[in-house]
């Protein structure tokens, strides 16, 4: 073969394996679960604004929040917060009631999580890798490997940022804009426009042409006799030869999206949470792939917090609510796990800009059928100060003499829930020294 022959080969093969190497194209069977959806609050939310409330009267100049201790809600076991007293009256806005009253039962609330810092990239890395070192994968990614890691998109995300770095463990496919007609170009190769039906030849040519391509290849396959470039033909030819039905169900899934609720649909930072959410479910549905990250930002509150920030959250809480319900009319709700967290939380006080600055102490909120674990519960706490509490780590309760929850806890918990905590990929080269909460047992 010549070398001129070989390079365009070799080009051709990777802009076919686009998303991660041979992976896509070797996929053959539909993962069908559980599947996981992480949902990146990007900037630090307030805790104490929805599951971890407080109110007036409380924190370093009582003022954690301009609410009243005796307006705070309670679903089940979970005490919510109502809305600060400037959006008291307005009953247009979505509320933590609706949210919690309606998803209680399968909800399990991990507050007074210490993320140990205040820096945005460090808070990210360990809201989603349990490490505040830089070298973890993301647990979107971790999951995805070790469950999936064969399909044709085992990991979707909505960005790249560190909440869902892989370490080039599993391709991390990112699905927004272009990104989405380059895998239609892969799953559709004989259309001239990836958007339109219109294609280059006839089925029967096009077979025609296949077969006549397939031949070309396992012929200069026979004649290679360099070891190095017969393994790289035999990889390119197995690609090519591999079926890509589960992207073409993507493809399809994806023309099939459900619509958000009137609320959500005029509501910009919603709708586009719900439509992230949309192209993971098409990639569950086609069985391509385990595992999706998708955020929201603007939590960033260091100016009129209460103005910004509450309806932020009740953007995303009614995002959240939509793609439950999208979920399981989908039939996909009990096979679903919902992750969500955000970078650190905001402090204890207001600045004088009205605004709340970082705050070490966190939480996270897990939503999951009831066949992966028991919802209805809070797990630990903070104190009047908004710092978090120290349990007992056997038990849970509260013990002055217990342990601090921080990420490697809450992702050693995610781990063993996943069923990959005793993996030796996993224990080998990202290992925690904590033992396993019973946060989901």
């Amino acid at each position: 073969m010549k070398r001129r022959d070989f390079m365009r080969m070799s080009a051709t093969a990777s802009g076919m394996l686009l998303c991660g190497g041979a992976r896509m194209a070797l996929a053959q069977q539909a993962y069908s679960g559980p599947f996981w959806l992480f949902v990146e609050a990007n900037g630090g939310w307030d805790p104490t604004s929805f599951c971890d409330p407080k109110g007036s009267g409380l924190g370093v100049n009582g003022d954690i929040n301009n609410y009243d201790q005796g307006d705070i809600g309670q679903a089940g076991n979970i005490r919510y917060a109502p809305p600060p007293d400037s959006f008291a009256a307005d009953t247009s806005l979505y509320r933590n009631q609706d949210f919690f009253d309606a998803h209680f039962q399968r909800l399990v609330v991990i507050n007074g999580i210490n993320h140990g810092t205040n820096s945005h990239q460090v808070g990210r890395t360990a809201s989603w890798t349990g490490s505040r070192a830089l070298n973890y994968p993301s647990i979107a990614a971790l999951i995805a490997a070790e469950n999936a890691g064969d399909m044709a998109l085992p990991m979707v995300a909505s960005s790249s940022s560190e909440s869902s770095k892989t370490n080039g463990i599993v391709p991390r496919t990112l699905v927004n804009g272009g990104d989405l007609n380059a895998i239609r170009e892969i799953a559709l190769p004989g259309l001239t426009n990836v958007n339109q039906s219109t294609q280059y030849h006839s089925d029967n040519t096009r077979a025609l042409i296949e077969q006549a391509a397939a031949a070309r290849r396992q012929r200069q396959l026979n004649e290679q006799r360099l070891q190095r470039l017969s393994n790289a033909l035999a990889e390119h030819n197995a690609a090519r030869n591999r079926d890509v039905s589960a992207l073409r169900d993507f493809v399809d899934a994806l023309e099939a999206t459900s619509s958000p609720n009137g609320y959500v649909n005029g509501r910009s930072n919603a709708r586009n949470l719900f439509n992230s959410a949309q192209t993971a479910f098409a990639a569950f549905e086609s069985g391509a792939a385990a595992t999706a990250q998708i955020r929201i930002g603007g939590f960033d509150t260091h100016d009129d917090h209460d103005a910004r920030h509450y309806p932020r959250l009740m953007d995303l809480l009614a995002a959240v609510d939509n793609i439950i319900s999208d979920a399981n009319q989908r039939g996909i709700g009990d096979r679903l796990i919902v992750v969500m967290a955000s970078d650190f939380a905001r402090t204890n006080k207001y600045n004088n800009d009205n605004g709340k600055d970082h705050w070490s102490h966190t939480s996270m909120m897990v939503w999951g059928a009831p066949a992966y674990f028991s919802g209805n519960r809070v797990v630990g706490g903070t104190d009047d100060l908004q710092r978090s509490r120290r349990v007992n780590p056997s038990t849970l309760a509260f013990d002055n003499n217990g342990i601090e929850i921080t990420p490697e806890y809450t992702h050693q918990a995610l781990r063993s829930l996943a069923g990959i905590d005793q993996n030796p990929s996993v224990t080998g080269n990202f290992p925690f020294a904590q033992q396993v909460l019973p946060i989901f047992t």
